[in-house]
């Protein structure tokens, strides 16, 4: 009888491990971060639309990219819904096994060089001191704008501060101009404290992306992180001033400055020839003045190697010109790259 009772609490024991790796395999460890701007991520939480795919979100909140990344090194995170291009670059520079899994929101006219009204413009950027947070988006749209103006990163002083710090240098005087980001660029150019010199607006794409550990590429709890995502975009599609409310809330913002960066932010997924173009010459800056050690080929980052269908383009980055070719058989884009009118090398 005693052995009969014990063996019966043992396959209760075995069950119950069981099953509960059974929910622990249900279950996704992801970031939340209403800021700078991330709806969807608002609208998901708020209608637990993972939940209703099958998975518990597991949510934890992180202020900059790579400790996301380090704590996926560690175990201790899945997937960040939404990442810095330029971090996720960073990261997999530094070997970290993650992936692109699709791109979160593009905005380019939310980075911005800015400065004290009337205190700055394009044609003082020689010499200079800019602050920003250095290896960021911002550092790279610096970049563009300096080319765009004839410059390079040589013809000015940078100082790596964090934003909010680059905001107080600014305005204090201790710098001629910062790079920003919203939503903080709009709340201090509304309030009439800062000015725009520069957006990102033809420079650059102004991507994030979503994340994911490489050995959870594919499968069905990142699959239900996809499936609700696209919820969410199909929910602020049909209501959009409910959107509009919920990020105002969640962000604590001024609804028209909800309105206004709503407009100003796009939520396609899709990995196109733009956004591809537009982190593979990110990347290639970062390598170049030293930000990373090993070059990264943004092709290889991607989670899957299917692409979306888009135009053929053309651009240049320094002394680097890019094509891009997208083959709609396929599904698959090539990125090639000239130097010094040298044939570089075709990715994929």
């Amino acid at each position: 009888m005693t052995r009969q009772w014990i063996g019966r609490m043992l396959l209760v024991s075995v069950l119950f491990l069981v099953g509960g790796l059974a929910v622990a395999q249900d279950s996704l460890r992801l970031t939340y971060n209403p800021m700078p701007f991330n709806v969807p991520s608002m609208v998901e939480r708020e209608q637990q639309l993972l939940a209703q795919e099958g998975v518990t979100p597991e949510y934890s909140q992180f202020l900059a990219g790579h400790a996301m990344t380090e704590a996926m090194a560690a175990g201790q995170l899945d997937l960040a819904p939404v990442m810095g291009g330029t971090s996720a670059i960073v990261s997999a520079a530094g070997g970290r096994d993650i992936r692109i899994l699709q791109v979160y929101s593009r905005a380019p006219e939310a980075f911005a060089l800015v400065s004290r009204p009337g205190a700055f413009a394009l044609e003082q950027l020689a010499g200079a001191s800019i602050a920003l947070p250095v290896g960021t988006e911002v550092h790279y749209l610096l970049a563009r704008i300096l080319e765009e103006q004839g410059l390079t990163m040589d013809d000015v002083n940078v100082v790596n501060l964090m934003v909010p710090d680059a905001v107080a240098a600014v305005r204090g005087g201790q710098v001629d101009a910062a790079m920003v980001v919203e939503p903080v660029l709009s709340r201090m150019t509304q309030a009439g404290h800062l000015e725009v010199v520069r957006d990102g607006r033809d420079l650059i794409a102004g991507v994030t992306v979503s994340v994911v550990r490489t050995d959870l590429v594919g499968s069905a709890e990142v699959e239900a992180f996809q499936a609700a995502h696209a919820k969410a975009l199909d929910w602020m599609e049909e209501h959009p001033d409910e959107a509009v409310a919920l990020a105002a809330e969640a962000a604590d913002l001024p609804v028209p400055l909800a309105e206004k960066l709503f407009a100003a932010y796009s939520f396609d997924p899709a990995l196109d020839a733009a956004v591809l173009l537009d982190l593979q010459q990110a990347a290639d800056f970062l390598y170049e003045v030293g930000l990373i050690r090993q070059a990264v080929d943004i092709l290889e980052l991607l989670a899957v190697q299917q692409v979306s269908a888009s135009e053929n383009r053309e651009t240049a980055w320094g002394s680097r010109s890019y094509v891009t070719a997208h083959n709609a058989a396929t599904s698959t884009i090539t990125i090639r790259r000239s130097r010094h009118g040298c044939t570089g090398f075709s990715i994929r």
